[in-house]
């Protein structure tokens, strides 16, 4: 009975979820079944005290002097998931602010209730034009607003303009624009991921269209800056309009919508900065900054620690060694309790190796439990950097090479991450073994592949 799924959607429940759940069941209007009303009852006291939940002794908690029947049961608890999940259905619907008026509405016209439905209606279209936010949600429930309206309108007797068709066309027009571009872009960056052949109809007429309107919605326009940055290799100018949106129009976005749009952001100044265009070094870190300082980055309070780790590096390639410093210091406290050892002594071996305290930063790699890929992949980047700037040569290439036997043995790891790490142990053999002459065609072998540390090793043949 542990994996059934009556336990699964029970198990979520907080201590409030419960108690409005038992006067739910309890409720004749959703149950009439006391025995439903007596499992509910049992089964609450069994999840509260985290115990294994056995089919026999609740049967027998609920039935005492009857011999254990197995379909009765199942009867039971069928019953019980159909409850808990309408629950969990009235539970979202009471907390949207739109849906229930918009039933309510539909209701209203149905009975023939004109003065009623009026009321409700401009009420709540007085509502939605103050909304805080304009996402795609804000485009669709105004449509669907006035697109019920309008078609109450057209069946009337009375022939006048239809305002309500026109504001109806124009926000389903938004809303279609907002999500096409949206999951245009999910899809773009997915593909790039998993390789996954998605069908892109429409969307150079789509993105034609938003370009040569100007009236477009904040949020159409964002996600068509991003589209462009997503299939542009240089796009300067749609980032340059997509920050100037972020900064100029943040208020008419939700936090979720924020923080997703700075995302795409941040990843593109990394795909640039992986190009070696330096001046998205401090954009994306400008980026983290403001997301961090608005709370637009935080989950629940929390820093992920690839947000932590990558602003760590931003700082360490502009050279902000003291400032980089503090921040680990000070904003290491904004991560899990669980990531947060292995983050401050990662990121401080890192810091100390830029800085050439080479014997501080191996003491702090030796404190790393490694028990992140990432960490492992970029303990094992630092070391070699810190066997080649000490000469240590024999040190390296054994490294190298169990480098290497690691990349190609560890099934963890993904291709499109292996890949580059198998690139700069390559390449940084090729350098360890070269001659002067062959330097010039190593700059342009490093410059043309996708590697992990391209700056640094760009950095160390032009010495």
């Amino acid at each position: 009975m542990q994996n059934s799924k009556l336990l699964e959607v029970l198990r979520t429940f907080s201590g409030h979820e419960w108690k409005s759940f038992k006067a739910f069941v309890d409720s004749p209007y959703f149950n009439r079944n006391p025995d439903v009303a007596a499992l509910c009852r049992w089964l609450a006291d069994q999840c509260g005290s985290g115990g294994e939940v056995h089919r026999e002794s609740g049967f027998h908690a609920l039935f005492p002097d009857q011999p254990f029947d197995d379909a009765r049961w199942n009867h039971l608890m069928s019953f019980l998931l159909k409850l808990a999940e309408q629950f969990l259905g009235l539970e979202q619907y009471v907390k949207e602010s739109f849906a229930p008026r918009f039933f309510i509405l539909q209701a209203l016209a149905e009975r023939g209730l004109e003065k009623h439905y009026r009321y409700i209606f401009d009420q709540t279209r007085k509502k939605q034009a103050v909304a805080p936010y304009q996402d795609a949600a804000y485009f669709l429930q105004r449509y669907q607003l006035e697109n019920y309206e309008a078609n109450l309108l057209s069946r009337s007797a009375i022939r006048r303009f239809n305002e309500s068709a026109q504001i109806s066309t124009d926000n389903l027009d938004q809303f279609y624009l907002a999500e096409k571009l949206r999951y245009t872009c999910f899809m773009l960056t997915s593909q790039v991921v998993l390789a996954t052949p998605y069908n892109f109809q429409l969307v150079e007429e789509v993105s034609r269209f938003v370009a040569g309107i100007t009236d477009a919605a904040p949020v159409v326009q964002a996600y068509y800056r991003i589209y462009k940055l997503l299939s542009e290799d240089i796009a300067t100018d749609h980032f340059d309009a997509l920050r100037r949106l972020l900064a100029e129009q943040e208020q008419m976005f939700d936090r979720q919508v924020l923080a997703e749009l700075y995302q795409y952001a941040i990843n593109y100044c990394n795909l640039q900065i992986m190009k070696n265009r330096e001046p998205y070094v401090a954009e994306a870190l400008d980026l983290y900054q403001t997301g961090i300082q608005s709370g637009i980055l935080l989950e629940n309070g929390n820093l992920s620690p690839w947000h932590f780790k990558n602003i760590i590096k931003l700082g360490l390639r502009l050279k902000r060694y003291a400032w980089t410093e503090q921040f680990i210091l000070d904003h290491n406290r904004l991560l899990e309790p669980e990531f947060r050892e292995d983050a401050v002594y990662y990121n401080l071996a890192e810091l100390y190796y830029y800085t050439g305290r080479y014997d501080e930063a191996l003491v702090q790699l030796n404190k790393v439990e490694f028990t992140d890929v990432h960490y492992n992949l970029g303990a094992k980047v630092i070391l070699a950097k810190i066997y080649y700037e000490t000469d240590e040569t024999d040190a390296l290439d054994s490294l190298l090479h169990a480098f290497r036997t690691y990349l190609h043995r560890n099934r963890v790891i993904s291709d499109d991450l292996r890949k580059p790490y198998l690139h700069f142990t390559a390449l940084l053999r090729q350098i360890l073994r070269s001659t002067p002459d062959a330097v010039p065609a190593l700059r342009e072998k490093v410059r043309h592949t996708v590697l992990a540390e391209k700056a640094w090793l760009s950095n160390i043949l032009t010495r």
